[in-house]
C-alpha cells in the first residue's frame, strides 16, 4: 500500500535556534565584559539633596569614598583608618595626575569625618575632591 505524501503547504517554518543561541551568548558577553560602576556605591549611605539636575558622572578612575552615619570611611566596600585612606589617596594620586575623588557622605552623619577626608585629599594634591548628593525631581 502506497502512503500518499502531502502537498507541499505555502506555511515557512524558520529554525530561530541559531539566532537564539547568538542572542545569549551576546548578552552573556556583554555582562561578563561590563563594570558595572554601582558596586562602589554603599546604598546605606543617604546623600543630601538638591534641586540640581546636574548628573554626576562615573568614570573608571575615579575613586570613591564613602562615609557612612557613623563616620567610617568606605573604600572597595571595606571600612579603612585614615592611615590607610591616606595610602589609598596617595596611591591613586601618583599612579594617575588627572585622577578624581569622589565623596559620598551620609546626611544623618557628622560633617568631622567628611572633613577629615577632605583634608587628607586637598594635602595630596586633590584640588576640588567631588561631594557627590542626591537630585531630587523638579
Amino acid at each position: 500500500m502506497r502512503v500518499r505524501r502531502e502537498e507541499a503547504s505555502d506555511e515557512v517554518f524558520l529554525n530561530l535556534t541559531a539566532f537564539i543561541d547568538m542572542m545569549l551568548v551576546l548578552v552573556i558577553f556583554f555582562l561578563a565584559t561590563s563594570r558595572f560602576t554601582e558596586a562602589e556605591r554603599d546604598e546605606s549611605i543617604r546623600l543630601a539633596k538638591t534641586q540640581s539636575s546636574m548628573p554626576i558622572g562615573a568614570s573608571s578612575d575615579m575613586l570613591v569614598i564613602n562615609i557612612d552615619k557613623e563616620g567610617k570611611k568606605i573604600v572597595d566596600g571595606r571600612p579603612r583608618t585614615l592611615e590607610e585612606l591616606e595610602a589609598i589617596v596617595r596611591e591613586r594620586r601618583a599612579a594617575r595626575e588627572d585622577a578624581e575623588v569622589v565623596l559620598r557622605a551620609d546626611i544623618r552623619g557628622q560633617v568631622a569625618p567628611l572633613a577629615e577626608t577632605l583634608e587628607i585629599c586637598h594635602r595630596l594634591g586633590f584640588k576640588t575632591p567631588n561631594i557627590t548628593y542626591e537630585t531630587i525631581g523638579e
